[in-house]
């Protein structure tokens, strides 16, 4: 320990020993230099080498003037150790410098002890460390932004569905994702080094990826592919995956990223759409043939009839309403009963509530068979209105129907009307019910001209829309 001892007893003699010791150690240093009392209430001199305030004379509020307010307490109890202990002081703090900004240092302070062996005193010195320390602070945002980045990184690639990993150059896995590590049913330990048939590639597959691995390395392009794999709980998958080098400095492939989407959702809606597209196309030719069927058969040698356009505008109608219910359901199939009343509802003239009947089970029916039932009852609506129980204002229709084992049956059936007899020709609406509908239908269509009022019968096998 270095000792302070009383020269020739008079305290005069100590204090210039001391002082002469400080001076012996102002001059060997290059830092700042300090004497402290005992227990550091007064700094007794100061030489702060133009980077703080020099002390002359003694100061007591020597930690208010030079320590920042905010390491104050973690200086006083550096000091309080060291007293306590009796050994070295040592702590990095900031002060305020000459020119009032803030600057930090790193402050070593030694006792000096008298001949009991008590602290006479302190000797110190304090070195400048504000760039070291400034350099720390910014390396550790740096470091600490960093670290927020990866961590963002991290749970972006943690969460995303898409699969994301990387290769060597020797098409051993570098890294893989969550989604990719469940995939395979694989722990990450259990992937990373592995190649692509250790982690249960097929052959075929594995080789596949590696040349392309080869083709990315040799040409330092991208390349795009398509694959099917099977996953390890949702079974076989199609695969749209991308293969990117990864350059160095010197423009040299490293390693090889990767990534790779499930598109087997995709694929199922393309196909789907595919098959509805030539549904449709099949559905328009079908349209257009019974049009062109209407037409030759409304306009055949009454072309300018006034009533025969109004026939044809008519049939376009019901058959327009029938395409509206079918394409609410995706052309799916429609309800029986949506059918009916839709194909009914242009004769409603505010009293058919009392004066139509529909009664029967729900049954979805298949586009075609929708198509043909609506054409054949907006034909019976019409006849009912010119000839039959819809023509006088008491007459009544009833559609019923049932379904027995699969087996449709459906009643047309005019009460209290006029006197009904058989037509003696058979206009293009006879022709359309009892040959067209049946042909349409696969059925059997009976039309029964009973006095007391016309009743269509229409049988056919119905099944379930596809």
């Amino acid at each position: 320990m270095p000792s302070h001892k009383d020269s020739g007893g008079s305290p005069e003699a100590a204090l210039r020993e001391s002082e002469a010791r400080f001076r012996a150690f102002v001059n060997a240093s290059t830092d700042m230099v300090y004497r402290m009392s005992p227990d550091w209430s007064e700094i007794r001199e100061l030489d702060g080498r133009g980077f703080v305030e020099n002390v002359d004379a003694s100061r007591r509020s020597w930690i208010a003037d030079y320590i920042f307010p905010d390491d104050q307490p973690h200086v006083r109890a550096a000091i309080d150790a060291a007293i306590r202990n009796k050994r070295k002081f040592e702590v990095e703090h900031r002060v305020w410098r000459v020119d009032g900004s803030v600057g930090w240092t790193l402050s070593r302070a030694v006792p000096l002890f008298d001949e009991r062996g008590e602290i006479a005193e302190w000797f110190g010195a304090a070195s400048d460390v504000t760039e070291r320390r400034e350099m720390q602070d910014a390396l550790a945002r740096m470091t600490s932004e960093l670290d927020r980045q990866k961590r963002s990184y991290e749970g972006l690639i943690s969460a995303t569905p898409d699969l994301i990993y990387a290769f060597d150059k020797d098409y051993h896995f570098t890294f893989a994702n969550r989604a990719l590590l469940t995939m395979w049913g694989r722990t990450l330990e259990e992937s990373i080094g592995k190649r692509l048939i250790e982690v249960g590639y097929e052959p075929w597959h594995a080789e596949m990826h590696e040349r392309e691995i080869d083709q990315v390395i040799a040409t330092k392009k991208g390349i795009r592919g398509e694959v099917g794999f099977p996953h390890a709980t949702l079974g076989w998958r199609t695969y749209d995956y991308i293969f990117m080098p990864m350059l160095n400095d010197a423009g040299e492939v490293e390693s090889i990223a990767g990534t790779t989407r499930d598109i087997t959702d995709i694929k199922r809606a393309e196909e789907h759409l595919r098959l509805l597209v030539n549904e449709l196309n099949h559905r328009v030719k079908n349209t257009l043939a019974t049009i062109h069927s209407i037409a030759s058969q409304t306009f055949r040698g009454d072309a300018a009839s006034p009533q025969a356009r109004v026939a044809f505008e008519g049939r376009l109608i019901a058959l327009s309403d029938v395409h509206t219910v079918l394409t609410r359901t995706n052309w799916e199939g429609a309800n029986l009963r949506e059918i009916v009343a839709q194909a009914l509802s242009p004769f409603d003239d505010g009293t058919t509530d009392n004066r139509l009947t529909i009664a029967g089970p729900d049954k979805s029916l298949r586009p075609q068979v929708s198509l043909a039932i609506a054409m054949a009852l907006h034909e019976l609506a019409s006849n009912a209105v010119k000839y039959g129980a819809w023509s006088n204002a008491t007459g009544r229709v009833e559609v019923r129907w049932t379904i027995d084992a699969g087996q449709l049956h459906l009643e047309w059936a005019e009460k209290d009307g006029p006197s009904v007899a058989a037509p003696l020709h058979r206009g293009f609406g006879t022709r359309l019910l009892q040959r067209g509908l049946a042909r349409e239908l696969d059925g059997e269509v009976n039309l029964d001209y009973r006095e007391t009022g016309l009743v269509c019968t229409i049988d056919m096998m119905v099944e379930e829309p596809a």
